[in-house]
């Protein structure tokens, strides 16, 4: 039986962006508050919550999140100006919050005996994490977002990481938490997808059929007992 290329996304896959989570959270209410809105906590947990787990985002990124929100939650015209003031606050949070999961390290180690790589949506800082984590060894292949001018769940962000790897995606797997950009054009080019679910993406539900992982875990620990069953 071959070894599968093993596929990760990132954000919130293998970093732990809680804390980054957190912080936004906490910086946006600030801020809209500020800008008139009169929302409390709960409320704007509510309508964030709504608007991924409706997809309202689309595939975009925590700025696309602010526009959406003030779009909701602020007076018209303000959603530019909430977000020029939150972007340098936005940076420091990923410089200083961002984190591997504790058991990323174990997991990819574990797996160590496998090819693996990355399909992800991220800035080219992410580099700097993966290096000083020490991890960065562990991937032969590297697809990133700002890096190669494509952007997930389009195929051909995919498709490159495929030709990198020089496998048909019959013999990758893809591990990912996003029903939409990572699982649904995974599974529809023919890979084996494993969803993890500590994510503020795990409120979505499968939409489509081609949404739907098979597998599901709830910590990267769970990865390496599924990738020896796939193979035996």
């Amino acid at each position: 039986m071959y070894k599968p290329f093993i596929f990760f996304d990132l954000g919130q896959t293998l970093v732990d962006e809680w804390n980054f989570i957190a912080h936004f959270d906490s910086k946006l209410l600030e801020t809209l508050n500020g800008f008139g809105a009169r929302i409390d906590q709960r409320n704007y947990r509510s309508v964030r919550n709504s608007i991924i787990r409706d997809r309202k985002i689309g595939y975009g990124s925590v700025k696309e999140l602010v526009i959406e929100v003030c779009g909701m939650l602020s007076p018209p015209g303000y959603d530019k100006a909430i977000l020029s003031r939150l972007e340098p606050q936005i940076k420091q949070g990923r410089k200083e919050l961002f984190r591997f999961f504790e058991d990323a390290g174990p997991a990819l180690k574990a797996l160590s005996n496998y090819e693996m790589g990355i399909i992800a949506n991220q800035a080219e800082d992410i580099n700097d994490l993966l290096e000083k984590a020490g991890l960065a060894k562990f991937f032969r292949v590297q697809v990133i977002s700002s890096m190669v001018g494509l952007k997930k769940p389009d195929p051909k962000i995919f498709e490159l990481a495929l030709e990198h790897a020089g496998r048909p995606a019959s013999e990758c797997i893809m591990v990912g938490d996003r029903l939409d950009t990572d699982i649904c054009p995974a599974n529809t080019l023919g890979m084996t997808t494993i969803r993890t679910t500590n994510s503020l993406f795990s409120l979505q539900v499968p939409a489509k059929k081609c949404e739907q992982p098979v597998y599901t875990v709830a910590r990267l620990a769970e990865i390496p007992p599924i990738i020896e069953r796939i193979i035996s």
